[in-house]
């Protein structure tokens, strides 16, 4: 009798078990994803997850929208603390960091080598740490010499200029009745062209500071020239400077200024570019020591803590396809990442997304070391503090150099 009521006792228990398995099989997945988009970019980016609900109705998407500016700390504490993040759009120069942190999983299990062949081999770089991929390239970002066609036809020039002396040439001959050649920027994501120009470095992978190099030197030093020959904007600051170089442009006011993919859509607002034909792209002059722009750009990460690792990467693979980039192309002026988008008929034709392509032959990975996105802080600091004249070159560099050995915990 007892083994009768055991028997029955663990065939129901077997059943209850059983029951609760499949009714936990049914209920779908939740991914929490932290999106840093605003504005279009956010519309888009959610008419897609909710495409992707519906082709997999097994895993739902619970979006934590965190200002991009805040997010690398937003996520470094909310891991740290254990809440539950599956993924995140982060800029590339903040993967290096969140690796050494142990936040990140790698992906490199999980996509194929057809997969992998189709995005662009710089961008696939820049999140490649330690041989490990860590992350799918969602967009790219490279500054470009962006000029006013218009501008540069009525002094003679029917192309941009190539070298750093014909820059200061053609900025000379377009200043002038109100008007000046060039935007110089102290933002010192816009000054590395300059610096590797003069066959200069920043920063290097294997945590060598060069910026004090005599040819680092001479990059700053053309900055200031810049400046000094009156070429450049009037105003006696940098304040609200990214929206003066941008205003200015769009007004004419400016000739050149050195800027990125981003800031297209807002250009194509300028009176200047109501024909958007008028906007030239090109890039950023070469000096005697080479050329170049910091290939930036965002990729789409899982975090090592997801529960869910192969939906999280079935949903960033979703957002990061060649479908989904060729719409983000063609709505927000973005540089797609996969190679194969570049070759839609639709794309094609596109001049701008074709001539911020010809800007990433020659695109260098920024440094790939945890501190690599706190390199700017002080740089920039000083390298307003050049442009306004309070420094020379030499000290700006030697400033910089002191400050980063500081952060690297390296002694002189």
């Amino acid at each position: 009798m007892f083994k009768q009521i055991l028997s029955m006792f663990m065939v129901i228990s077997l059943a209850v078990t059983t029951a609760c398995t499949n009714a936990d099989s049914d209920q779908p997945v939740t991914l929490n994803f932290v999106s840093t988009y605003d504005g279009k970019e956010a519309e888009l980016i959610k008419s897609r997850v909710k495409a992707f609900e519906q082709e997999n109705p097994g895993i739902k998407v619970n979006f934590v929208e965190v200002g991009f500016g805040s997010a690398s700390n937003y996520v470094k504490t909310a891991m740290l603390g254990d809440q539950t993040l599956d993924g995140f759009r982060s800029d590339n120069s903040w993967v290096p960091e969140f690796v050494e942190l142990g936040l990140l999983y790698p992906i490199d299990s999980l996509i194929g080598p057809e997969d992998s062949a189709d995005f662009n081999p710089t961008t696939l770089e820049s999140v490649t740490i330690h041989g490990k991929l860590y992350g799918l390239p969602t967009v790219m970002e490279a500054p470009a010499l962006l000029f006013n066609k218009r501008l540069l036809q009525e002094k003679g020039y029917s192309a941009p200029p190539k070298t750093m002396d014909e820059l200061m040439a053609v900025a000379k001959k377009l200043t002038g009745s109100g008007r000046y050649g060039l935007y110089v920027s102290d933002d010192s994501y816009f000054a590395l062209p300059y610096v590797w120009a003069f066959g200069g470095d920043t920063l290097t992978d294997d945590r060598k500071i060069h910026i004090a190099s005599a040819e680092s030197i001479k990059g700053l030093a053309f900055m200031q020239q810049l400046r000094d020959s009156g070429v450049t904007q009037p105003y006696p600051d940098f304040s609200d400077g990214y929206n003066r170089m941008m205003n200015d442009f769009k007004a004419g006011k400016s000739a050149m200024i050195v800027n990125g993919t981003w800031a297209v859509s807002d250009l194509l607002t300028g009176s200047e570019f109501q024909d958007a034909g008028n906007l030239g792209i090109a890039a950023v002059p070469a000096g005697p020591g080479g050329q170049g722009s910091p290939a930036g750009g965002h990729s789409l990460v899982v975090s090592k803590y997801s529960k869910h690792p192969e939906e999280t990467y079935k949903l960033i693979h979703y957002l990061t396809s060649a479908e989904m980039q060729t719409t983000q192309t063609k709505e927000l002026k973005t540089l797609p990442s996969r190679l194969s988008v570049y070759k839609d008929s639709s794309l094609a034709s596109d001049a701008i997304v074709q001539s911020f392509k010809e800007v990433l032959a020659s695109a260098k990975p920024r440094p790939r070391i945890p501190e690599g996105a706190q390199m700017f802080s002080d740089f920039s600091a000083n390298l307003g503090q050049m442009l306004l004249d309070q420094l020379t070159p030499k000290e700006t560099a030697n400033n910089i150099d002191a400050a980063w050995r500081i952060l690297l915990k390296q002694d002189r």
